[in-house]
């Protein structure tokens, strides 16, 4: 084993675990000091540490702890408030995992290799790979946004469907450590979490006799929050000055950065003016790397675009016109922006001090200010709030160093005052200068350096704030108005069954606070197949036909484009009304060609062709009354579209370089038909590795004289999952559809995770679920009487399936057994409504269970695909008459409630979510272990 005491072989082991290709770095004290206490079990509140230092190393300091015994929770939950290229935090924990060594994998009870320590990653830029979800008991990683954790851990997660949410809510708000970086600039979060991780009280268990529940805690990397309590000031964890006297940490803190402020009185000149400044600064006496930040997306790609021109035409002093430049922006599609990464890499944007070989420029707006570990050598940015000031002066002259001296020219546009002005307009102007004078008066404060510039270094922000703390304030962003979470709206969150709650509001408010400036946002994603159906002339959208179709072919997070709804609803009309003019892209007016979902993948509208040439028609060729009626039809389609997916026909093109651009005709590639991107795996070094698209989508057709759709066949890496019917002649045969096939090991849709096509009898099902939730309950070192309940929910959870109805409709085989998974292709609806688990639950309750687990057994069971919180269907059930069938389905819903006081709301779905992992546990490894032999 790995032998963890000592200072000395502590410090070898982090850096054996942390060590990079061909660098292995000591710790420095502040990390041995921070880890001391994590095994000790002492998690401090907030860890205040400069940029630069390290801090994502908290990663590692936890496993190390972890793997000696220390009492921490099992998983790390690491959250950060942008997406962005480049997730630091993703990165360093696969190398943590391809470091790590095979006595610390053993010690945490983690395979050796890409199959060991569990990573996910959920935001933008990476879809769930749900290894998180897998077992319960093992440490894992998670990386994630506050959106797309935050709205999990309410059980309100964004992209997952109701059934699932209970399964990631329990493992986010139970056994976790919720480390938030930068948590000064999303205090309302923080606030959520820091309510969360302190009134166990209030969202624990309220009976005291249980207690078994391990907490959640969180650790903030900031001690900047606007709420910190005195009592909590106290356990901040921060650097001491022996601390600061280490080499390589006094560089960092000390690292030359050298600010001017010029300021401007003519808006218009901003783009010119920072162009014109950043090629000075590439082209200085050796070649540069330049960061230039925008507040504004359309400066940013006016800045970009000034920069190539001034080159192309041979305007640098030096008569150098090579150079390289890029854009960095949240309003691009995730499968450009990996290309990016590889850009930024190349040209030692990511921790390359070389000199590049010529001017090198990265133009970004704030999605390159959080969670990019840029280092440049030279800044040109505009003014901001001084937080993010703070944020991109940390991604210039990172590492400091002899010899580098970085120059930071800050932009800004002094606002106008016009005395003749309407009264409403003076006013916003004197806010607007107001604002202005506030941010620039922190920069004013900094200690002079050389040249009428003055130091922006770590250690003189930092001085800053300690000497001027109400100046320092008053630049930052004011903190929005956020609401408390309470008990009730937990409660009511919980009840993930509703589809419509009047007591569960939306969660935005509790995760990013009332932000009243905030523009709304929509998801575009262009796709080849759109699922709709054509009966003769006339074309229909099913809502079912759509949420089946979504849910078997998802849109994935590298497919997706976020950008500001009015800019998506003018490039769409826009890019139509070209369409109009053009009149050869093979698409009529009655083509559906945009589907809008919702944020659990239900259809919301559709659009045909037609419809949005008609929104796009100008208003000359109209009368005022039929203006006025396309005006409103035109405002309802904008506010539907605000906060949803919008998924649109490839053949609408506008997709330049990953960014919206309404006047390019280019080919659209799209994740559902394109080869290339199902060729990009989650992990290329690994023999297992998996494609990252795992679907594929085929148009098919009726063979002669056949009444069905020729359907592909599997293949050893595809498998046909589903075919959605697309057109349907008068007869009523179908003689189009699509097919989707799926990765040959995934499952069809999220909520069948373990619905693999290999069959498999009720009984030895059964008992091998049991004997993984005794293992998994086990190690989590439950009380005997829950571990009771798991291994009995886990052994006839699905006795429901012996119904003769699940038989015939999944196609079992007709030998007299009796099967629980079956190689598929059968006829759901055949089911007609039935729910296997509402027959498990009658079964279960003859069975004679004790009554100190009766409650929970059953509940489990019930739960156990995410129904009866509080709902489950006794639709098709033949198991009584249904008086008594509404009955029992009406027990199960107060058995919920009593469940949900007793444990808690996190506690109970925690305890849901170990019975599912068993149960898809020994689903996929009874599936893989036959894959194996027939491949053999």
């Amino acid at each position: 084993m790995v032998d963890l005491s000592g200072d000395d072989r502590l410090a070898e082991a982090f850096a054996a675990l942390t060590a990079e290709v061909g660098e292995c770095h000591r710790p420095f004290r502040w990390q041995m000091r921070l880890l001391e206490r994590f095994l000790r079990a002492e998690l401090p509140k907030a860890v205040d540490v400069p940029t630069g230092l390290g801090k994502t190393s908290v990663m590692a300091l936890w496993l190390l702890a972890l793997a000696d015994g220390a009492t921490l929770p099992r998983r790390l939950v690491y959250v950060v408030d942008r997406r962005a290229v480049v997730d630091q935090a993703t990165r360093f924990a696969e190398l943590l995992r391809k470091n790590m060594p095979a006595e610390l994998s053993t010690k945490l009870h983690l395979d050796k290799g890409a199959a060991g320590l569990p990573i996910s990653t959920l935001r933008g830029g990476f879809a769930d790979n749900r290894d998180w979800l897998e077992d319960p008991s093992k440490p894992a990683i998670i990386v994630g946004t506050i959106d797309m954790v935050g709205s999990r851990l309410l059980f309100e997660g964004y992209g997952v469907s109701r059934r699932m949410r209970p399964y990631h809510a329990g493992l986010l708000g139970v056994d976790s450590l919720v480390v938030l970086d930068e948590a000064h600039l999303c205090p309302p979060f923080e606030a959520l979490l820091r309510r969360i991780a302190g009134h166990d009280e209030v969202f624990g268990p309220q009976i005291p006799s249980r207690q078994a529940t391990p907490p959640f805690h969180l650790m903030s990397l900031s001690a900047t929050g606007r709420d910190v309590s005195d009592a909590e000031r106290d356990s901040i964890f921060r650097l001491e000055e022996e601390d600061r006297t280490e080499v390589v940490v006094h560089e960092r803190l000390t690292a030359r950065k050298w600010l001017k402020v010029t300021e401007l009185s003519e808006p218009k000149s901003l783009a010119e003016c920072m162009a014109k400044r950043a090629v000075e600064l590439g082209e200085g006496d050796l070649p540069s790397r330049v960061l230039v930040y925008c507040d504004s997306r359309r400066v940013a790609v006016d800045v970009k675009g000034l920069i190539d021109r001034k080159f192309k035409q041979g305007r640098s002093r030096k008569g150098l016109r090579t150079h390289e430049s890029e854009l960095l922006v949240g309003e691009r599609r995730v499968y450009e922006r990996t290309e990016l990464e590889e850009w930024l890499e190349g040209t030692g944007f990511l921790g390359g001090a070389r000199t590049p070989p010529s001017p090198t420029y990265l133009v970004a707006t704030s999605a390159g200010e959080v969670g990019v570990d840029l280092d440049a050598d030279h800044m040109v940015c505009d003014l901001v709030a001084y937080e993010r000031m703070v944020q991109r002066l940390g991604r210039v002259n990172r590492r400091g160093g002899t010899g580098r001296v970085a120059i930071v020219d800050v932009i800004a546009v002094r606002p106008e005052v016009k005395d003749r002005a309407r009264k409403a307009e003076k006013e916003r102007s004197q806010k607007a200068l107001s604002e202005f004078e506030k941010r620039l008066a922190p920069l004013s404060l900094l200690v002079s350096a050389e040249d009428e510039r003055k130091d922006a270094s770590p250690s003189a922000t930092v001085e800053l704030k300690s000497k001027h703390p109400v100046i320092v304030e008053a630049a930052t962003s004011a903190a929005p108005l956020y609401p408390e979470l309470t008990r009730p709206l937990l409660d009511a969150w919980a009840m993930t069954s509703f589809d419509q709650h009047e007591g569960r509001p939306e969660v935005g408010p509790w995760l990013r606070g009332w932000e009243e400036d905030e523009e709304a946002q929509t998801d575009v994603v262009w796709r080849n197949f759109l699922p709709y159906r054509r009966v003769g002339g006339d074309t229909f959208v099913p809502p079912s036909m759509v949420a089946d179709f979504f849910r078997t072919a998802p849109a994935h997070a590298t497919e997706k484009l976020e950008a500001g709804t009015d800019r998506v609803v003018d490039w769409l009309l826009k890019r139509v009304a070209r369409i109009a003019k053009r009149g050869t892209t093979g698409m009529d007016d009655g083509d559906i060609v945009a589907i809008l979902l919702d944020r659990d993948g239900t259809l919301v509208e559709s659009a045909s062709l037609g419809h949005l040439k008609y929104l796009a028609e100008p208003a000359r060729s109209m009368t005022k009354a039929q203006g006025r009626v396309r005006n409103r039809r035109k405002d309802e389609w904008k506010r539907e579209l605000r906060g949803r997916l919008l998924v649109v026909d490839k053949r609408i093109c506008g997709c330049r370089e990953g960014m919206l651009d309404d006047k390019c005709d280019r080919d659209v590639p799209t994740a559902d038909a394109d080869e290339r991107w199902r060729s990009v795996t989650e992990d290329a070094s690994s023999e297992t590795s998996r494609p990252i698209i795992r679907f594929r989508v085929r148009h098919v057709t009726a063979g002669d004289g056949d009444e069905g759709l020729d359907l592909p066949e599997d293949t050893k890496d595809w498998r046909h999952v589903r075919t959605f019917e697309t057109r349907v002649d008068e007869g009523g045969l179908p003689s189009q559809g699509l097919a989707v096939e799926k990765w040959h090991n995934d499952s069809e849709d999220e909520e069948g995770r373990s619905v693999l096509s290999v069959p498999q009898l009720l009984r030895d099902h059964g008992t091998e679920v049991a004997n993984r939730a005794r293992q998994i309950a086990k190690r989590l070192e439950l009380p005997d009487d829950e571990i009771e309940a798991l291994v009995i929910a886990g052994r006839v959870h699905d006795d429901g399936k012996a119904a003769g109805r699940w038989q015939r409709a999944m196609n079992a085989p007709d030998d007299g057994r009796i099967y629980a998974k079956t190689r598929g292709g059968g006829n759901p609806r055949l089911l007609e409504g039935y729910r296997h688990e509402f027959g498990s639950l009658l079964k279960a309750e003859e069975m004679g269970l004790p009554e100190r687990i009766r409650d929970l057994v059953l509940h489990l069971i019930a739960a156990h695909h995410g129904y009866a919180r509080p709902l489950i269907s006794y639709d098709g059930c033949e198991d009584g008459p249904p008086s008594y069938l509404e009955s029992k389905a009406g027990e199960a819903a107060l058995r919920f409630v009593r469940l949900q006081k007793e444990y808690g709301p996190w506690g109970l779905a925690w305890r849901e979510a170990i019975l599912r992992a068993a149960d898809q546990s020994a689903s996929r490894a009874w599936s893989d272990k036959h894959l194996e032999r027939d491949d053999g």
